[in-house]
């Protein structure tokens, strides 16, 4: 029989013995909780190290990188995360990739962005309207055209094909807060909600002089479908009639659509064309010192590794597939690998030796140099494909063997840009005088060899790819 007394005499003991395992148990349980989600978060940062070293990041994004901030059954609006990794900051940081899908009779809502848009056309074709200057001014665009769409400017828009997806490719500046940018729309319901309703109904009725219940059935009322809606024919019809494809009267006004592919190649031979509108031929492209570029790759044809000489260059796949390849002084990987070669620097620096360190000092005037490595950024890109080249990386393009590669590309910081081909019949590095060659390279026998292989390359700007050389690669 149990002593009851004594049970219950030990049993505040036996409570707090217990309610101590109890706490320690879960100090242990939620130390090892937090020490896996650590574990995790390490572990999600080494597979985005991982990602960024063998996939060419961060100058490489595929779709995994947008998310979408609209999507309905008539139409999708993606947006390219933030250029936020380190060797990015100060290039194109500030700068979003966006895409938009619109259905066929698709109808976007009227609104305006807080950032200067330069658009191109992918597929399809529509109808564009802009509400700037106190006027009102209708463009009909198509495949190929490239666009400039200015900060503020309410803009509201339809695909006028009856079975084709209108699909436009977009570079956004946003002008109020670095690499952020948000979308306003006047009109508007519980998705998108109007703007006004932000506002107090006194200021609306003085604003618009007109009753809040009224004000509430022209601002507020409820759309079906948000942002991109579905439009009868007829109506896309008469949003039709009074678009053209030049711009204003007025000298500040022109803003028109530019057919890029239209146009006369800027080059083209066997192995690709090349298309670019400027800020010489576009007046608000020069205002954001910017550039549109698209580049036609033949099947099994490469560009000729070049560089920028100031513009930074963000790229997007629009068809095809192949690879790109870049020489980066930047360690890929971002801050974490660089904090990794400056500790295996340190260790070689350590295993120099103090007389070998001397030396060094004595040669440079007792002053370390910087060991210039350059690395290999290289990924497969296919349609959809985002790759940002910043300027001076010497960079190349290949086109996969079973279709031509078709590369959108935006330049950013391009008005006073200059393209430096290094290889090919106009490559830079044939302008190199005999006397540079002799200190460069060597005595007469290396500089014959030298001019050899300079001039071996009969082609420019493209050439063929690494997969139709022949015998030519083992020369």
């Amino acid at each position: 029989m149990v002593n009851t007394t004594s049970s219950m005499a030990r049993s505040p003991l036996v409570v707090a013995l217990l309610l101590s395992l109890f706490l320690l148990s879960s100090l242990a349980s939620s130390a090892v909780g937090w020490s896996r989600r650590g574990e995790e978060e390490e572990g999600d940062d080494e597979r985005r190290r991982g990602r960024h070293g063998e996939g060419g990041r961060p100058y490489h994004f595929g779709e995994e990188s947008f998310r979408h901030w609209t999507r309905t059954r008539h139409g999708r609006f993606s947006v390219l995360e933030r250029f936020s990794d380190e060797p990015l900051v100060g290039a194109v940081w500030d700068y979003r990739v966006a895409v938009l899908e619109a259905a066929p009779r698709a109808f976007l809502q009227p609104s305006h962005y807080d950032a200067d848009e330069v658009f191109y056309v992918k597929e399809g074709e529509g109808v564009i309207v802009l509400l700037r200057e106190g006027r009102r001014e209708s463009f009909c665009v198509r495949e190929g055209d490239a666009m400039v769409i200015p900060a503020g400017a309410i803009v509201y828009s339809a695909n006028t094909h009856s079975s084709k997806w209108f699909r436009v490719v977009m570079l956004l500046n946003p002008v109020s807060t670095p690499g952020r940018f948000e979308e306003y729309f006047p009109v508007g319901g519980d998705r998108p909600e109007s703007f006004f309703s932000a506002f107090s109904d006194d200021v609306l009725q003085a604003a618009f002089n007109t009753r809040r219940e009224e004000l509430e059935k022209v601002f507020e009322r409820q759309r079906e479908g948000g942002e991109i809606t579905t439009a009868p024919e007829e109506q896309v019809r008469e949003l039709s009639k009074s678009c053209s494809r030049g711009g204003g009267s007025g000298s500040e006004w022109e803003i028109k659509p530019s057919s890029l592919t239209g146009k006369r190649p800027t080059y083209s031979n066997n192995h690709g064309k090349m298309f670019e509108i400027d800020g010489d031929e576009c007046r608000h492209l020069r205002k954001l010192d910017m550039l549109v570029g698209l580049a036609n790759i033949t099947r099994g044809s490469m560009m000729a590794p070049s560089y920028s000489t100031r513009a930074t260059k963000v790229a997007m796949v629009l068809h095809g597939s192949g690879y790109f390849e870049m020489a980066c002084p930047h360690v890929s990987g971002g801050r974490s690998s660089e904090r990794r070669e400056r500790e295996r620097e340190q260790g070689r620096r350590e295993e120099w030796g103090r007389e070998e360190e001397e030396q060094e000092e004595e040669q440079h005037g007792g002053r370390q140099q910087k060991a210039r490595r350059y690395h290999k950024v290289r990924a497969q890109v296919r349609e959809g494909s985002v790759i940002v080249i910043p300027a001076a990386h010497p960079a190349t393009f290949v086109a996969g063997d079973d279709e031509n590669l078709s590369v959108l590309c935006f330049g950013v910081g391009a008005n006073y840009d200059d393209k430096v081909f290094l290889a090919g019949r106009n490559s830079l590095l044939r302008q190199l005088d005999d006397p540079a060659k002799a200190l460069v390279f060597g005595g007469s026998a290396a500089r014959e060899m030298v001019d050899r292989v300079l001039a071996a390359q009969p082609e420019q700007i493209f050439l063929r790819g690494p997969h139709g050389r022949g015998g030519v690669s083992d020369a």
